[in-house]
């Protein structure tokens, strides 16, 4: 039998005794609430009379010496005596217990289990899309029915054992709702009883003033003054590589490390949400520069200068040592209240895989090596980078170059279905943790609420990224070659059988989630592909960033008309996504038919079809429009082409009826998300009637015989942030 995730060590027998309870359970540990947990969570599935006893158990095995093994690891035993779980920590023992509750159903005769994560910290982006925007748990159905949605997901954290959770971002800010923080400490007591932590997405003093504009960032974030004048600083900005090293872009919204009052305010946002939250990890931006560059030094205000007169970026009276001293102030102040917070800064050097250059990547890790180098309470940071392959111009892995300079280190993996590069209802794409394998920290930007499956991807790779029983990567060597692959294994273009296949990951997954008798059918969701790759759509949202990131832009500037190729194949791309959706609608109404599903998996699978019913209408409606715009654009461009603008008309005005009532169906459609930004539900109404904006816009160059400027800008990627 596979186990998510796959065990270090795991022998057994080829004979099956069932486990369906247990004679007696001998507990030679102190409980408390995670273990009498655990324990429920096992009798849930062998509550009945057994003949073996159970027996829970401290040890000093020589294998608690291994990585993670004393705060995380377990060793998982059956023989004639009966089931033996050996642990140091509560953790290690709810671990056991969850594999215990696996195995159960068809536990080998005999089976021994070493295991502990290859990783300290694992976890998705459970509850945002797309790193910063919507509340994917938020269905429009109140924020309890939230909460309980996100209770069983931090439960079936647990029982993948993942023990981390992205809960929100970005700025300390409790009002982003009503009952936020209230929500937010509940959620965190509830996830630290079952080992998992809640992280926060935030800034430091820096970061994002032009580009990011929730409206939720706290003040410092947002004003970011000197004291008492009021005057902007002029600091360190951002830096585009091959401009003027004396045109710094954005000075005004630069990073100071000097300025006492301000660290002192920001520390105080900070203390006044953890507090409320009861949050105990936050993942830190804390610059506007994405990567080192010695002009963003030496733009530094003078108060900056004059306390760090070094240009080095490396030295510590330099740039290396303005950062270090800058985290241990925050820390000084945070750790006698929240001693167990850790700090995961990400910038600057947030460069991706395929973004910055091996010199550089080189000087990113020296300079972080350096901070790390300065800090006093290095124990409680984590410099965090995006997901790194090989370098450039020689085979060595990054991630195997930072842990020569850095002892700790995360990594936040925008891997595909993160909801900014790539809308994927599912993706193992966390097989690629076998390339920073040795990070301390590792986030997942997907694992949403419809993203279930991924979830359970994300835990079989995190947590062992080398020896999975279903698929392992294999390592090319090479920079070009590897990330052709993974540009086609994370688009799902590159389908393994031990992923996709007849009991492979995804199925198996699907089981655990939702039960067997109806795994395969469910997992067929999200086997689904058009034939360029196209998923079901299941938020709207999904349309406009496959859109952006397929190269081929929305065609709907009318006086710069996209060439005909690319309408093509942006009209064919709609109608396969059409057709999956459709497909997915048909399978999870079959599904529904079942009287077997728990109350939780239906209302799931229920809000999925929802989602599948919106996305097939959608897709329908775009592949009209994208007919209807090639015409047009023949009928404009080609004197021998002479369709017969009346026709196109009427069926444009009948487009812009279809998509108005659903439009208004949406409108009227009674439930309210609790998020600003419209949670689940979010786009449904602004796509339709963009589409039904479009479609007039068609009529009017068809009544005037040219193309007609949009009088409007039509609705950015990014707005609903």
């Amino acid at each position: 039998m596979k186990l998510i995730p796959t065990p270090q060590v795991y022998r057994y027998a080829e004979a099956i005794k069932p486990i369906c309870g247990f004679a007696s359970i001998v507990c030679n540990v102190e409980k408390n609430d995670t273990i009498e947990w655990s324990l429920k969570k096992l009798a849930e599935v062998a509550g009945g009379n057994g003949t073996d006893v159970l027996t829970l158990r401290s040890g000093d095995d020589k294998f608690f010496e291994e990585k993670n093994a004393t705060e995380q690891g377990y060793i998982l035993t059956r023989d004639a005596k009966g089931v033996t779980i050996t642990a140091q920590t509560s953790i290690g023992m709810m671990y056991g217990l969850m594999t215990l509750c696996q195995l159960c159903e068809e536990a080998p005769e005999t089976f021994e289990i070493y295991d502990r994560p290859q990783i300290r910290f694992r976890g998705n982006m459970n509850t945002l899309w797309a790193e910063s925007g919507v509340w994917s748990y938020d269905f429009g159905d109140g924020i309890e029915a939230a909460k309980h949605r996100l209770e069983v997901a931090i439960d079936d954290c647990a029982r993948s054992k993942l023990n981390m959770m992205y809960i929100d971002a970005f700025g300390y800010a409790t009002e982003r709702f009503p009952g936020y923080d209230k929500l937010m400490s509940e959620l965190a007591a509830y996830g630290r009883v079952r080992g998992v932590r809640m992280m926060f997405g935030a800034y430091g003093m820096s970061y994002g003033a032009s580009g990011h504009k929730n409206g939720y960032y706290g003040k410092v974030y947002r004003n970011r003054r000197p004291y008492p004048d009021g005057e902007l600083y002029d600091c360190i900005g951002t830096y585009d590589k091959g401009h003027d090293p004396k045109d710094i872009k954005g000075a005004s919204y630069g990073t100071c490390l000097t300025n006492r009052e301000l660290i002192d305010d920001k520390i105080e946002e900070i203390r006044q949400y953890l507090r409320a939250t009861g949050t105990s990890m936050i993942y830190m931006h804390n610059m506007d520069a994405d990567q080192i560059h010695e002009p963003l030094w030496l733009a530094r205000c003078e108060c900056c200068r004059k306390e760090f007169p070094n240009d080095s970026l490396y030295a510590e009276d330099g740039a290396a040592g303005a950062f270090a001293r800058f985290y241990d102030q925050m820390l000084d102040a945070l750790l006698p209240e929240f001693p167990d917070l850790i700090i995961c800064p990400v910038s600057p050097g947030y460069a991706y895989a395929d973004s910055s250059e091996d010199e550089d990547f080189e000087k990113c890790r020296q300079f972080w090596g350096a901070v790390y180098k300065y800090c006093r309470n290095r124990e409680f940071i984590v410099p965090t980078f995006r997901e790194l392959f090989y370098q450039h111009e020689s085979n060595e892995l990054r991630f195997d170059l930072i842990r020569e300079v850095l002892p700790s280190i995360g990594c936040v993996y925008f891997s595909s279905g993160d909801g900014f590069y790539s809308d994927k209802i599912y993706t193992p794409s966390a097989a690629y943790t076998v390339t920073m394998r040795d990070s301390d920290v590792m986030i997942c930007a997907n694992g949403g609420a419809l993203q279930k499956p991924t979830q359970m991807a994300n835990a079989e790779y995190l947590w062992n990224p080398d020896h999975s029983a279903f698929y392992n990567l294999e390592l090319i060597g090479s920079y070009q070659e590897q990330m052709a692959h993974y540009t086609d294994f994370r688009e799902c273009r590159i389908r393994p059988e031990g992923i996709y296949g007849d009991d492979g990951l995804l199925e198996t997954s699907c089981a655990l989630l939702f039960g067997k008798a109806h795994a395969k059918r469910i997992a067929d969701i999200f086997r689904l592909r058009g034939k360029n790759g196209e998923t079901p759509i299941f938020t709207a949202c999904n349309v406009e960033l496959w859109t952006n990131y397929t190269k081929v832009n929305f065609p709907m500037l009318w006086d710069t008309p996209v060439p005909s190729a690319q309408q093509q194949t942006f009209r064919e791309r709609f109608s396969e996504c059409g057709m999956v959706t459709v497909a997915a609608r048909d399978i999870l109404e079959e599904i529904l038919e079942a009287d077997d599903l728990s109350a939780d998996t239906r209302e799931h699978l229920e809000f999925l079809l929802d989602c599948a019913k919106m996305g097939s209408k959608l897709c329908n409606q775009l592949t009209r429009y994208m007919d209807l715009y090639i015409e047009a654009h023949n009928y404009l461009d080609f004197k021998n082409y002479t369709p017969k603008g009346d026709d196109l008309i009427t069926r444009c005005e009948a487009l812009i009826k279809d998509a108005r009532r659903e439009a208004d169906a949406v409108k009227d459609d009674k439930r309210q998300p609790f998020d600003p930004a419209e949670g689940a539900l979010v786009r449904r109404r602004d796509m339709f009637e963009f589409i039904a904006y479009c479609a007039g816009q068609i009529i009017k160059s068809i009544k005037t015989l040219r193309r007609i400027p949009e009088d409007r800008r039509p609705l950015n990627v990014r707005t609903w942030w």
